[in-house]
């Protein structure tokens, strides 16, 4: 058994920024330190983004960045589309990626964390929401609850494993057997 914590970045500074030069916030620095106690695992994994990476390093002194687990790329978005790429997840904008491709990124980087384990080990991943709800379209069912305060069910084998927001140091605790993925839960 291998276990796999994907969990949502920490509270970013609201800040005119690049979106993968963004940092946490004093906020956000907070919630990652009241976090690091309640998380165990033998490896840590991020986003290059700053925000990402930053809530890492509370986790691990030398966590391992891993280019495909970034933020779903956008595009140029002239609407709010966030209810558009749930209702087809083909759909992008120019420029951008898909949650399909999302998806299939996401992919490589969960084969290449699973790939670093051994038997028995838990690791720490940290990404971003969207990224980790394109991963999961793998073995879940998304549905949306409210597009403006973007809530999600999320649902496993007909059980709800989420039914809210995903919100900062939120994570997603994956089980696999021999690489099957056996079990998920959610933490706030």
């Amino acid at each position: 058994m291998k276990t796999i914590i994907l969990m949502r970045h920490s509270i970013p500074m609201k800040k005119d920024l690049p979106t993968e030069k963004i940092p946490l916030s004093s906020e956000g620095k907070e919630l990652a330190q009241m976090k690091r106690n309640t998380i165990h695992a033998d490896r840590c994994f991020c986003s290059p983004y700053l925000r990402a990476y930053e809530t890492a390093l509370f986790f691990s002194d030398a966590p391992q960045i891993i280019e495909d687990l970034h933020e779903r790329n956008v595009g140029d978005a002239d609407h709010d589309f966030w209810l558009q790429q749930y209702e087809n997840h083909d759909y992008k904008n120019l420029n951008g990626e898909s949650l399909n491709e999302v998806k299939e990124r996401m992919n490589r980087a969960v084969q290449y964390i699973l790939d670093q384990m051994q038997e028995g080990e838990t690791a720490l991943a940290v990404s971003h929401a969207t990224a980790i709800c394109a991963y999961l379209l793998n073995f879940c069912e998304i549905q949306v609850n409210d597009p403006k305060e973007k809530t999600r069910r999320i649902l496993f084998h007909e059980k709800v494993v989420m039914d809210s927001r995903i919100d900062p140091t939120n994570s997603f605790v994956i089980c696999f057997d021999h690489g099957t993925m056996t079990s998920i839960s959610f933490h706030h």
